[in-house]
């Protein structure tokens, strides 16, 4: 029996640049042509000055976990074989703090997730058409902060 496909992101203009570098495993962040503030969603105009002339650059993949959720029971059936996974908040080196980034930790590193943690991106093509941004933890010293066991 074939598991069920994984819902995919609802793809729209303000969004598709992200998408189509995820499938090229770049990671990029909107910011505003005007006044170079990072937006997260990304969105036709920028919330501090209104202009409409987003911008998308790279960025380097890195960053902090800010917050996470470990899951064990899962509503559909697409993930019941990646149980347990976590569910991670991350905050994007380089962006000052204004692009944080929801996702999930590479499968395993569950036991690991504290707030502080630092991880970097890796891409997971999931099917043709959908290529996910993902997270691991990278080996450095760090002052993190478990939250839950």
């Amino acid at each position: 029996m074939t598991a069920p496909a994984r819902p995919a992101p609802a793809v729209d203009t303000d969004s598709a640049g992200f998408w189509e570098a995820c499938a090229r495993e770049e990671l990029v962040g909107q910011r505003c042509g005007t006044c170079s503030a990072w937006r997260w969603p990304p969105r036709d105009h920028c919330p501090h000055c209104h202009a409409m002339d987003p911008v998308w650059e790279r960025l380097g993949g890195t960053g902090r976990i800010v917050g996470f959720v470990v899951v064990h029971r899962v509503l559909d059936p697409a993930f019941a074989d990646e149980t347990p996974l976590a569910i991670v908040h991350v905050e994007l080196d380089g962006t000052d703090g204004e692009m944080v980034l929801t996702s999930q930790l590479q499968p395993g590193e569950w036991r690991t997730a504290a707030v502080g943690t630092p991880v970097s991106v890796r891409f997971t093509r999931v099917r043709d058409g959908l290529t996910l941004p993902t997270f691991t933890i990278r080996d450095e010293p760090q002052e993190a902060h478990r939250v839950l066991d």
